[in-house]
């Protein structure tokens, strides 16, 4: 049942009348205790109308009254015994104002009894029938308590065996877990909602599971301790933290489906279900689904495809073994699997990173997760099995041979001496170790989040490629001077390396700490001709050229990105080729930004060609050896993408509004003949991998006068891909993943 649909149009006329399943509801809550009112409950079926269906002409006032009579009597009867079970394990919830309403109660039973009625009463008289109807509603739930009490007790579930049941833990499960047995009504998710939304606002509503849960972990969310180390907030500056991340995954789930579904939750509890069709799991957009007190035994594995989930209920069912996909569903806070037959989680888990309440309850669990749950709580469960090492190992990335644009070969890389007329990059961000915070990465295993860890695996990875050119991106300075100058040198490569613009306001020991672009290049394949660092803000507040508007001052001039850009010389051929390496500004809400910044580096370029190519010509400008590496944190339908890859970008929605004087005026335009390396592949997957961010950001652009493609590094292990959330892990050292292009140059001795 639709939540949604149910507060629309709170569930009158639907299905069977409103008076019918509340007495289902009281009958299903009364047999729970040991009582049977079966007979009393078909008899008031047998005369009960809804409430939806309003007054017939045709029926007797009377008898309108008595069905109004009976249908509060019910309503009185479940709300009392909800405002029980609440005063015994959640007396939080119990209202403030109750000796008012105590003062009412004593009230209403001094009034008279009414006479009988006639047809045209005024409204004083149903004011009154209506308190004598409360009345008689109170005595009637005397009664049932009365009888209730000389029932014996059903025997209870099982429960699970834990070292600490009195840890304030494990009495939440075991809290928790009663709330839901005696909540096994049939779509009971979607009833309380409906009930409560039908509700006075200043009247008590019914407290389920899931308000329950919340109300018993905000006092141990507010004495949760964040991490003991603190990282400097100017070496974050302009650099993505865990609340942007948040937000991102927010914003994408809301644009997902651009405003046009209007409802994201699903109650089918108490169907008797015993499958799950998997076209249940096409609805990627729900947010809340439940599937309690049926008879299921499976889980299908596409369940996977329910990312957007944040409450999952699978309690009372007839589950041994939980899928490994579930463990994908990462944004899910609320996870219940009371009462079933679990013994033991899947390694998946780890990666539920935002689950705040896991329901064990009544599940023959290993001793040793239980244990744990019941002592530490359900975070602490879920870092456990994310700690743990693993086995999960991906399929080497393929070495793709390129012809003509096309792949005619696919074979394991393999280090080799490139041909005299060929040489090799590869472009990296390399995620520097300031920003690699267990808040920032909270799905990746800490042992495999320490840096000397995850240095170990970049150095070998880097090392086994073994390329002609490296572009590193995220190098924290003091880790390019004591790490990678030393250790690549060794490999006879020469180091470039240029950090961001923050470090000039900083202290010596704290500028150290600032990330930026290294270089580095083979020496025995080229030779230095020029090398210059480039400010993006700089040079724009250093040239008339470039219209001083709000939008520069406001938006780009506060951002501090940087690019390193050097004039090689390939011996072997004597081509003189610029290779640029730079990282552009992160966030999707900037990218008029990032398109200035490219607008900027591209005009730039020109003169810095015709400087040190000695060009005299547009054309020669025009057919200049230019490669162009790095994060440009910007997806295929950017401003920047389009710039690259057409020579132009004019009215992209990236710019719209914007004001950047000529680039905004007439476009962006640039005279080079660029391409994206990865363009015969349509490009990678992806190669930014987080929960919330997963696509393609990372080029090699060149240009295709001079340059062609022989080769490319292939795209991640598709089914190990498929079965993470991010990266980094144990197997993949940075959020980014490398990209690797070899190059022919096509013509030779060029002076």
């Amino acid at each position: 049942m639709n939540m949604n649909l149910a507060s629309k149009y709170q569930v009158q006329g639907q299905g069977q009348p409103q008076s019918n399943l509340q007495a289902q509801q009281i009958l299903l809550q009364q047999l729970h205790q040991g009582q049977s009112l079966s007979q009393q409950n078909q008899q008031q079926n047998t005369t009960s109308n809804s409430l939806g269906a309003g007054f017939q002409p045709n029926e007797s006032y009377n008898n309108d009254n008595q069905n109004l009579y009976q249908n509060y009597q019910r309503n009185q009867l479940q709300q009392q015994q909800q405002q029980q079970q609440q005063q015994q394990y959640f007396p939080q919830f119990q209202p403030q104002n109750q000796s008012a309403n105590n003062h009412i109660n004593s009230s209403l039973q001094q009034q008279p009894q009414p006479q009988q009625l006639s047809r045209q009463l005024p409204h004083i008289q149903q004011q009154q029938f209506y308190n004598q109807q409360a009345l008689k509603s109170q005595q009637v739930q005397q009664q049932i308590q009365l009888q209730s009490a000389q029932i014996p007790t059903p025997m209870q579930k099982s429960t699970t065996s834990v070292e600490q049941p009195n840890s304030i833990h494990w009495q939440h499960q075991q809290q928790l877990c009663q709330v839901s047995r005696s909540s096994s009504v049939p779509h009971y998710y979607a009833r309380q909602f409906a009930s409560n939304s039908r509700k006075n606002p200043y009247d008590s509503k019914s407290v389920g599971l899931i308000e329950a849960t919340k109300v018993i972990l905000s006092k141990i969310e507010e004495q949760k301790i964040n991490d003991s180390t603190t990282t400097n907030s100017a070496l974050l500056h302009n650099k993505k933290t865990t609340q942007d991340d948040e937000l991102m995954e927010e914003q994408r789930m809301r644009l997902k489906t651009q405003g046009r579904q209007l409802w994201c939750q699903l109650d089918l509890s108490g169907q008797g279900l015993v499958s799950i069709s998997p076209k249940l799991f096409h609805y990627d957009f729900l947010e809340s689904l439940y599937l309690n007190n049926n008879k299921i035994t499976q889980i299908p594995s596409e369940i996977s495809k329910l990312r957007s989930l944040r409450t999952l209920d699978l309690s009372h069912n007839r589950i041994s073994e939980l899928p490994y996909e579930l463990g994908l569903c990462f944004n899910l806070r609320y996870l219940y699997l009371f009462d079933n037959n679990i013994k033991n989680f899947p390694t998946s888990f780890g990666n539920l990173i935002e689950l705040l309440f896991l329901g064990v309850e009544g599940n023959p669990l290993d001793g040793n997760v239980a244990n744990i749950i019941a002592e530490k709580g359900t975070k602490e469960l879920i870092a456990a099995i994310r700690d743990q090492k693993t086995t999960r190992t991906p399929e080497p990335r393929e070495w793709l041979t390129i012809e003509d644009g096309e792949v005619v070969e696919s074979n394991v890389y393999k280090a080799e001496k490139s041909p005299s007329d060929s040489f090799t990059v590869l472009s990296y961000n390399t995620l520097c170790q300031h920003y690699a915070t267990p808040r920032m990465y909270k799905y990746t295993p800490s042992w495999a989040l320490q840096w000397d860890y995850r240095r170990a695996a970049l150095e070998k990875e880097i090392l086994n490629y073994s390329t002609d050119v490296i572009c590193m991106q995220e190098v924290e300075t003091k880790t390019y001077q004591d790490f990678w100058a030393p250790l690549l040198a060794q490999r006879g490569y020469k180091g470039l390396f240029y950090n961001k613009t923050r470090s000039k306001t900083m202290s010596e020991n704290d500028a150290k700490k600032v990330d930026g672009c290294a270089f580095f290049y083979k020496i025995d394949k080229f030779t230095l001709v020029h090398k210059q660092n480039f400010e993006y803000n700089s040079v724009c507040m250093g040239s008339d050229k470039y219209k001083k508007t709000k939008d520069l001052f406001n938006r780009f001039m506060n951002k501090d990105n940087i690019a390193l850009i050097l004039y090689l010389q390939h011996k072997e051929t004597d081509e003189k080729i610029c290779f640029v390496n730079t990282h552009l500004h992160w966030d999707p809400a900037f990218n008029d930004v990032k398109a200035l910044q490219i607008g900027i580096l591209l005009e730039e370029l020109q003169g810095l060609i015709k400087k040190y190519q000695h060009a005299s010509s547009i054309e020669e400008v025009k057919n200049a050896s230019i490669i162009v590496c790095g994060d440009f944190n910007s997806v295929k339908k950017s401003a920047v993408y389009q710039m690259f890859s057409t020579g132009s970008s004019k009215n992209h929605d990236d710019l719209s509004g914007r004001d950047y004087g000529k680039f905004t005026e007439s476009g962006f335009h640039h005279p080079f003949k660029l391409k994206s390396a990865y363009e015969s592949l349509g490009e990678l997957p992806f190669t930014n991998l987080t929960p919330a961010f997963t696509d393609n950001i990372d080029y090699i652009w060149y240009s295709t006068s001079n340059l062609q493609i022989k080769g490319l590094l292939g795209k991640v292990d598709e089914n190990y891909a498929s079965n993470s959330i991010g990266f980094p892990d144990a197997n993949f050292p940075s959020d980014h993943v490398p990209i690797l292009a070899k190059f022919q140059i096509k013509k030779t001795n060029k002076t």
